[in-house]
């Protein structure tokens, strides 16, 4: 099983607090935790902690907390391709409030200037392959290699967590477009979230609602499930690594229901843990 995630890096500091502080204020942090971040990273992570062999495309660039995203990758076994020009600074950095007694997370990023290198891969990279997985950035790599995967029929995987400038333009070459409930394409109007994104090209569409109900429908079937109920403590990272499993168990072959009930558990077996990795250091 071989998955190309391609799209978001980040450098996470996650503080887990008893409550959120007040402006102008100080308040103690009873957790703190330092990485890599971002959704396709975190997607690539999963994936390769359950067994797939994975392959990351992003923006790392130059400094210190990039060198600090090379090294965690190299620790879980994740080899990245990194398209920034060699001597940019273009890896957001995100602060992330945590409390876990009301579940809540608030996020805090600076969004620098991207610098892509201008080449982008060749469709020969895709061989092997058997899922894409795109996070709706990066599109001047995401969107090309979505295309030639769809002539290839290997499926390509959106996690849409919002409508970007772009996503239009990628999602026409989607298969599988997974989304949050704040994915609203343009136009939509009262029209049914499913249907309006089947209207743009996937097949299987599926809407994730945090600990409610997924709906999925692959065009002939609908359906709903339940993910599992468990003392969550940070939600930080749960999407990404529902999506990264859904690549893993799509790629091994089962049938999207079983790709969805199977990835809501690994994402809700995360939420128990601070961070996004304890979850795979407790498996082991």
């Amino acid at each position: 099983m071989s998955i190309l995630c391609i799209g978001r890096a980040t450098f996470d500091l996650g503080y887990a607090c008893p409550s959120f502080p007040a402006e102008d204020g100080k308040l103690s942090a009873t957790h703190f935790w330092a990485g890599a971040g971002g959704s396709a990273l975190n997607g690539a992570v999963t994936a390769r902690a359950l067994g797939s062999e994975v392959r990351l495309f992003t923006l790392l660039g130059a400094g210190s907390f990039a060198d600090s995203v090379r090294a965690e990758l190299a620790r879980y076994h994740v080899p990245v391709e990194d398209f920034a020009a060699p001597d940019a600074e273009v890896l957001p950095v995100s602060s992330i409030i945590v409390v876990p007694e009301r579940g809540t997370r608030t996020i805090i990023d600076q969004q620098p200037a991207q610098s892509v290198a201008p080449e982008a891969p060749p469709a020969s990279c895709l061989d092997g392959v058997d899922v894409v997985y795109c996070d709706g950035f990066l599109p001047e790599i995401a969107v090309p290699l979505a295309k030639a995967a769809r002539e290839r029929g290997t499926p390509v995987v959106l996690d849409g967590g919002s409508w970007k400038p772009f996503t239009g333009e990628l999602i026409a070459h989607v298969d599988h477009a997974i989304v949050s409930e704040r994915f609203h394409p343009p136009g939509q109007g009262e029209a049914d979230i499913l249907d309006a994104v089947h209207a743009l090209g996937p097949s299987v569409a599926a809407i994730t609602r945090g600990p409610g109900l997924v709906e999925w429908s692959d065009g002939a079937h609908r359906g709903t499930l339940s993910p599992p109920r468990v003392q969550a403590i940070d939600t930080l990272g749960a999407g990404d690594i529902f999506h990264g499993a859904y690549c893993h168990y799509l790629a091994g072959g089962e049938q999207v229901e079983a790709s969805l009930s199977a990835a809501a558990r690994i994402a809700a077996e995360s939420c128990r843990f601070y961070g996004t990795r304890a979850w795979i250091d407790a498996r082991r």
